[in-house]
Formats: C-alpha cells, structure tokens, sequence
C-alpha cells in the first residue's frame, strides 16, 4: 500500500491512542515545516553515520514497509468507489467472510477490529457542511444524516506454508549442523567498541559451540549404545552359558546312564566270566553288587539263571582220583628236534608237539573234564601255633562232568634245546622249541619262536599259551579260575630268562638284572591267572637216588638262585621220574623238604592218586609222551584218544625203553 492510498476515513489517533498535543508539547503542531531547510548534522545523518552503515529514511517505502510487514509481495491497489445511485444503502453488500488478523508492530499485538468511528464529522467529510452550527454555538443546527461508512477491507495476506512438526532429528540438525552448513545463520558475537559491528568468533569458540556439544552427544551415544551392546552380550552370553549349563547336564545325566549302563553290562561279563567257571556264590555276589535288582531287571534276571544253575550242581565226591596229566616243555618243530644227532630219538620219547597238546585239550574238553588245581578241592587252614592245616573240600560241578590238572616241567628252555652255537642266546639252531615266554603288546602271555630261518616270533608256541587261548574260547573248561602247575630249576634260569649268577661272570652284570626284571615280570604274570609255581629241583636231579646232604645242598641252591627272584613256592615236582619212598616225621628227605616250605608233592606214577593230611598233600602225576601215548595208552584211557593225538607222520616210529 503506497503512501498516499492510506485512508482518509481511518482515524490513526484514535486507533493507535496518538495524541499530537501531548507529542508536541504547548506548541501548536506546525505541519508546514519543510525538512529541506535542515542540514544533515541537524538531523543527525553525517557523512560519518552514513559510513557506518546509516541509509537515507526513505519515509513512503519505509512506511509502506511497515504497513505491510508479513506480507511477501504488495497487493495490488483496492479504492473504494462510491456507486453511481444514491440508493447504494439499500443494495446488500456481498460481505466477504471474516479472516482474522492479527499483525505486530513492535511487540504489541494489534487485531482487525471494526473501528469505532467518532459521532464528530471529521474535517475532511464529503458532505454539505452548516456554517450556521459554527456560528450561532447554542443552537444545534441540524445535522444531516451520515452515511453508512463502508467498512475498511485490509488487503488478503497470502496464506503461508504448513510448516512440519520438527523431530528430535530436524531438531539436533537446526542446532548443530545448521550453523556449520550456513555462515549467514551464524549469529556474530557483538564488537563493544562498536555495537554496530559484530566480532567474529574464535575457533575455539565455533569448537565449543558448534562441534563440542555433537562431540560430547556422539560420546553419550557411543557410551548408551557400547552399555546397550555389552549388557546385550552379556544376556547373550548368559543365555548361551545356561544352554551350555543344560548341556553339559543333560550330557552328565546322559553320561551318568551311559556309565550305569556300561557298569552294568561290566558287572554282567564279569558275573558272566565266574558262571562259566562254575563259581555261581562269587558270580551272584557279583551282580547284586550293582545295587537294587528291581531296576536292573536284566540283571536280577540273570541272577535268578544262576542261582538255578548253581542248585543243579553235583559233588564230586572222590578227589583223590583226580588225574593230573604232566607234560615237558613243547616242540614246535619235531623236523628240526629229530635232526638233533645226540637228543633227537630223546625228544621224540619223551616230548609232546604243541599240535598233540592242542588236541588233548580239545579230547579233554569234549570228554567233560574241567580243569581245577589244588586250591579247587583243598582247604589250607592254619592253627593257633601256625601250623597249617589241610582238608578236603567239595568240589561242585554240573552232572557229567569231571576233574583233570594239568602240569608243565623243565620250563626253562634249556641252552641245549634253544641255543645251537653255545653263545647263551637262543638262534636258528636250536632244536624246534620256544626260547622264553613273554608279555605281548596286548599284555597277553605268549612264547617267543626263533624259527629254522632265524626269524624271531611271537605266538602259541608252547604249553601256556595254547592253554590260555583254549580258555578264552571254552570258559567252561576251568574250574573257578583254575590254571596249571608250572615247574622249573634253576640252573639255567626260569621261563627262558637266564638269571642264574654264573651268566654275570659268563656274560656281564647288566645282562644278569634285565634277565632278573624280565623273569620276575613273566612270574607275576603268570600268577596273576592263577598258575601255581613249583620248583623242578634246583639241578634237575633224582631225589630217590640223593642222599639227605645232597638234596638239603640242592634245595639251598634253589632258595638262593631262584627264590629271590621268582618267589617263595610251596609245590615241589620231582625230576626224573623219582619220588620219596617215605612221608612224614620218619623221613629226613622228607623234612628236609618241608622246612624249605614244601607242602605239595607231586611224583611220577602210571595212576591217578592224591592224598591229603592235616601236614601235607602228594600226588601222582602221569606223564604225557611220545612212548607213553605210543606204547602205553591205556594210561589215559577215558581221557583222550592217543591214536588220534599222536603225530606219527612227523614223529615216525617213537623209541621206547
């Protein structure tokens, strides 16, 4: 709106409360006064506030300015035209509707409101003025009726943009970044010398305003989101601790079962082991073992077998006719033991093949013997003064069968059979037998084999290997964990281990204890299965034809040569076919014997026969060879079948006498 289309109707003094008299002072107000006879000092627009920033007060556009303040682009004019009738008062004016205003003007807020017009004619109306109301002051001349006013119409503001709700994201970026982004949004700290002129900021200033507040909000976030983060690793890691927890319990329960399961099926073998040998009492305490039956019905299934089983056993009731079958050291080559010049036709006399052994086992079997030793049917007590004591004990079995020992001598593997070139080592020469027994890598007894083309070997190559061999695959064969009688000297050394002192002078001192250590370790073995050791004498000689000196010499050449290193034993076996005429306190042979500890004597005889005192047991042992199974096989009639054992297309015709 310019200047001079502001309307003459509306009275700014009334509206605005302006009052020119009290502006003035007493002083009429003088609207001739003209600008143009002031100077600029006057006024107060030197050249020196010009250059400082000082523009020329343009009164229409500033004015113009301020009517029109809010407004982006001036209207175009609007004026009032009077309409050509004069009935204009009776036409309806089409009235706009009403749109609230409101406009600020230096802080005060001031509303479109209707003005309230003066009941006075103003000066400039465009009517018929009366003079005579000027002039005669008393009375009222009369005043013509005015004129509706037509209301003053503001000019239509443009209707400004819908603004959107700012976030928390418009917000922060406003605050901070906006200031950065745009140098004009930038408000410039204020110079104090002069208020006009705004001082740049310092960096460190930009710094703290600008970029230390993001900073340190970025530093609470990274901190809220590394809390946030660890405190959900930690749930993480407590979730995947307790699934582990569960884990490894539902593991330990499925271990904990797994190792019941495994103890049980343990304690069934083992139950399992003692029932085939006829020890139904330790099989039955085996299996209760494992606690409440009632949750193990496998298991109390199985004990109710035994027990049954155990009542179906039959007493065998003469021990003393238990046959004991006795056997040399075997061959294993009877080719290379006949080539021997001097001792071939020996070996062939009185000499079993480890083939023929197997057999006899397997004839045994089948017969219905069950192998048991001395502990199977005999008690040994002690008194009160330390004497021991023997009985007879029942030995139970099942209907049919019936009692055999076994007995191995000369368990030494003499030089002369092993050891062809008289070096002390066993070699190719040898005559056909196993050198020693050893510990395989699976800690199983076996017998070690140097054969014809001098490779060494490992395997069944003798007596107690082919016995154990045979127990595993038939452990009904042996009575309560019962195993054979094994006699040896000790000239030579035991089990093929020379330990006799002479081989320290012969051979050296260090040879001496590894062939100690390795006879002490085959000797523990060996009892740990049950085999009993028995002395052979100590220099293979006939007691019945030593005098009391002579054979009291022989048993203290044992006691120090052979005792230290397999043990005490307490079963003596008499070399070459021998025996003692006489038992008993009469007998000084005989007591000679028994204060070296003997209490088991086993002699060489055609029949089966034990006997059992309160101070000793003897026995008769039958000795199994070539010329026996040959020429006198009726000895082991209902034992085995010797035309079927016997090998004669490798041994020819067997010598006798």
């Amino acid at each position: 709106m310019a200047k001079k289309d502001f309307d003459i109707d509306f009275d700014f003094d009334e509206a605005y409360g302006f009052d020119a008299k009290s502006f003035a002072g007493d002083e009429a107000f003088d609207d001739s006064v003209n600008t143009d006879e002031f100077t600029d000092e006057e006024l107060g627009l030197s050249p020196k506030d010009q250059a400082a920033g000082s523009d020329d007060f343009d009164l229409d556009g500033d004015l113009d300015e301020f009517l029109n303040m809010g407004e982006e682009e001036p209207q175009p004019e609007q004026t009032w035209q009077e309409p050509e009738d004069d009935d204009w008062q009776s036409e309806e004016v089409p009235q706009e509707p009403e749109e609230e205003y409101t406009e600020q003007y230096d802080g005060e807020e001031v509303y479109d409101e209707q003005p309230e017009y003066d009941e006075e004619e103003p000066a400039d109306y465009e009517g018929e003025y009366d003079e005579s109301y000027e002039e005669e002051g008393e009375e009222e001349a009369p005043r013509k009726e005015k004129k509706p006013r037509r209301p003053m119409k503001l000019p239509k503001l443009p209707k400004l943009p819908k603004l959107k709700t700012p976030n928390i994201f418009t917000k922060f970026f406003d605050l901070y970044f906006g200031p950065v982004l745009h140098k004009e949004q930038r408000e410039e700290p204020v110079d104090p010398d002069n208020p006009r002129r705004r001082r740049r900021k310092s960096r460190s200033q930009i710094f703290k305003e600008v970029y230390l507040p993001p900073i340190l909000v970025c530093v609470c976030l990274i901190m809220v989101l590394t809390f946030v983060m660890g405190s959900l690793s930690n749930a993480i890691e407590r979730r995947q601790i307790d699934k582990q927890n569960q884990q490894s319990q539902l593991d330990a329960s499925i271990s904990q079962a797994e190792q019941i399961a495994a103890q049980g099926e343990q304690i069934l073998t083992e139950a399992e082991e003692l029932a085939a040998g006829y020890d139904y009492d330790k099989a039955i305490e085996k299996l209760e073992s494992i606690g409440d039956l009632t949750q193990h019905p496998e298991v109390a299934a199985k004990r109710a077998e035994y027990e049954t089983a155990k009542n179906s056993l039959v007493e065998y009731k003469d021990p003393t006719l238990i046959p004991n079958l006795s056997f040399h050291v075997l061959i294993e080559d009877m080719t290379r033991a006949k080539q021997d010049a001097e001792l071939g036709g020996s070996y062939n006399k009185n000499f079993v093949t480890t083939g023929e052994f197997s057999k006899i086992l397997n004839q045994l079997y089948t017969n219905g013997y069950v192998l048991v030793d001395f502990n199977s049917f005999i008690a040994a007590n002690t008194d009160l003064d330390g004497n021991q004591k023997f009985m007879v004990k029942s030995i139970l079995l099942p209907e049919g069968k019936k009692p055999v020992m076994l007995t191995e001598t000369m368990v030494n593997y003499f030089e002369y059979m092993v050891d062809g070139d008289g070096d002390h080592y066993a070699d190719a020469k040898g005559d056909g037998f196993a050198s020693k027994l050893v510990i395989d890598g699976n800690g199983d007894i076996k017998a070690e084999y140097i054969d014809a083309s001098g490779q060494t070997l490992v395997g069944n190559y003798d007596f107690v290997p082919i016995l154990e061999d045979f127990i595993a695959e038939h452990p009904d064969f042996c009575y309560q964990g019962a195993r054979a009688i094994l006699a040896v000297t000790g000239t030579q050394g035991v089990f093929g281990y020379r330990c006799n002192t002479s081989y320290i002078s012969s051979i050296s001192q260090q040879y001496y204890d590894e062939q100690v250590a390795g006879a002490k370790e085959i000797a523990n073995a060996l009892r740990d299965k049950g085999y009993t050791i028995a002395c052979f004498t100590y220099n293979n000689e006939a007691y019945a034809k030593l005098s009391v000196a002579q054979i009291q010499a022989d048993l203290q050449s044992w006691t120090s040569q052979v005792v230290n290193v397999i043990g005490q034993v307490d079963t003596f076996v008499f070399a070459r076919t021998s025996r003692l005429t006489e038992y008993g306190a009469s007998s000084n042979a005989f007591q000679v014997m028994y204060t070296s500890g003997f209490r088991y004597y086993i002699s060489n005889d055609t029949t089966p026969y034990t006997e059992v005192n309160d101070t000793y047991v003897r026995q008769n042992r039958l000795m199994v060879t070539g010329e026996n199974m040959q020429h006198k096989s009726s000895m082991f009639s209902g034992l085995f079948d010797t035309n079927a054992v016997l090998e004669l297309s490798t041994r020819g015709s067997v010598p006798t006498g």
